[in-house]
């Protein structure tokens, strides 16, 4: 958490963070007794680079983590990690209700995946053009429904 791109080391976000992640692989690999588990909070793995390697990536540096023990709290937007890993993490979400233009969290963990979505209500909220706001809600009913993007 906090990683921050560094121009001093020619290092951009996404190379500091799989650095991070690789740190935190190698001291679980090294605790070969179990006595000393890792523990890390994760937020939003791998944002910085695009959709299909994030998840595959992610997916797969998760599964090493709980296969070596370490105590991993993984937050995340995206959806498809939550049926990817569900044989091997429980899975949580903060619930919210939008109601005349306010989004209002309860700030409780509930069980299971998300089922709600709120970016696109929340563009309309905060005065996004109306047209626009639309598409993007026809856009992504369109992949919801087919699984592509169009």
């Amino acid at each position: 958490m906090a990683l921050r791109d560094s121009l001093q080391d020619g290092e951009s976000y996404f190379i500091v963070e799989i650095k991070s992640l690789r740190r935190i692989l190698e001291a679980a690999e090294t605790d070969t007794s179990g006595r000393n588990p890792v523990l890390c909070c994760i937020d939003e793995v791998l944002r910085g680079t695009n959709t299909v390697e994030r998840i595959a990536a992610s997916a797969e540096i998760l599964r090493c983590f709980a296969r070596s023990g370490t105590l991993c709290l993984a937050a995340t937007h995206d959806l498809e990690l939550t049926g990817l890993l569900a044989d091997v993490y429980e899975n949580y979400h903060f619930g919210e209700e939008i109601e005349e233009g306010d989004v209002r969290f309860s700030y409780r963990l509930l069980p299971g995946p998300s089922t709600s979505c709120n970016a696109i209500a929340l563009l309309a909220f905060l005065g996004y053009d109306p047209a626009l706001v639309q598409k993007a809600r026809d856009r992504a009913d369109r992949f919801l429904e087919s699984g592509r993007w169009k």
